[in-house]
């Protein structure tokens, strides 16, 4: 069971980062790290064991948060605009 969540992880984590799984990648990338590990294990119980849909799962939750600070930007450049007008 370990090795089948390992690998997965490290499968997981590979696809993310383009296979440049070091320290520095990882380092840098601490939240998808995160969230990959929580897609898998969840209270010590093990979830998932597919790298694929580990990845889709953690993108999805990615791409949310990419949207929300998106959508909170341009929400953020318009009340800017309005106020210089």
């Amino acid at each position: 069971m370990l090795m089948s969540v390992l690998n997965c992880l490290f499968d997981s984590l590979s696809q993310m980062l383009r296979k440049n799984v070091e320290k520095r990648a990882l380092l840098e990338n601490m939240e998808g790290l995160f969230l990959a590990v929580d897609e898998i294990v969840d209270g010590g119980v093990i979830l998932e064991s597919d790298a694929q849909q580990v990845v889709h799962r953690v993108a999805l939750r990615v791409g949310y948060a990419f949207l929300f600070l998106h959508v909170l930007q341009s929400a953020k450049e318009q009340i800017k605009w309005s106020l210089l007008r």
